[in-house]
């Protein structure tokens, strides 16, 4: 069965425009025109995958809150903004919120169908792995549903910050910024993406355990695990 992605966007051109292209690609895509829609349609039926517009109508922080609702609901479900929004602090407040990705318009439909191909190759990439959950030191991490916990607590990341964490443990003598460009799988990364994506990844361990520290900085490399 495909996909079923919901798109969230004020503009019925540009809506339409990329249904129809997700649509030629074998995807099933729900349209939704405001933050009231959407939420209504989630109750309905959860995307496997959200494109967001953040502007919806007035209301000029709506995809926001459509991610955070959609975030309350099921944490795993991958978002990408899709917005003429491309202030730093933005990008870095959706990344905050769980976004898998974030992108400025104009964007070409054969990149946007790009982007989203290789979200679910991630997705089957990892449910195809092993199921065995792997224990180092305080840590349990599961390729196969994604899952993450720390002393026996869940920790919700992302799909890319999922990658990136499973890049470091696997790396015991450390993971250039190279290295998690590639284990996101996203093509061209910007090196404060990945900087972005390690300070969330401690924060939602910190938030668990206040003295946690076992991810370190290598400074004009990258970072390493530490903890055994």
């Amino acid at each position: 069965m495909s996909n079923n992605i919901a798109i969230v966007e004020d503009d019925d051109q540009q809506r339409a425009h990329y249904a129809e292209a997700l649509r030629s690609a074998g995807y099933r895509v729900a349209e939704y025109a405001s933050r009231e829609q959407a939420i209504q349609g989630f109750d309905q039926q959860r995307p496997d995958l959200a494109i967001l517009d953040i502007i919806l109508g007035a209301e000029v922080g709506g995809g926001f809150e459509v991610c955070r609702e959609l975030k309350q609901r099921s944490p795993q479900i991958p978002v990408i903004f899709l917005t003429t929004r491309g202030d730093e602090l933005d990008k870095i407040y959706g990344l905050q919120l769980g976004a898998w990705d974030y992108q400025t318009k104009p964007v070409s439909l054969d990149f946007l169908i790009t982007r989203v191909d290789s979200l679910f190759r991630i997705k089957e990439t990892s449910s195809n792995h092993s199921a065995e959950t792997r224990t180092v030191g305080n840590i349990e991490i599961n390729p196969a549903n994604m899952r993450v916990s720390w002393k026996n607590t869940p920790v919700e990341l992302t799909p890319t910050e999922f990658e990136i964490l499973s890049a470091l443990l696997s790396s015991p003598e450390g993971a250039s910024i190279e290295d998690l460009v590639r284990a996101t799988r996203q093509g061209l990364v910007e090196d404060n993406t990945i900087n972005t994506h390690i300070l969330h990844i401690r924060k939602k361990l910190k938030k668990i355990d206040p003295d946690f520290n076992c991810i370190k900085t290598r400074y004009g490399f990258g970072y390493c695990w530490i903890c055994r």
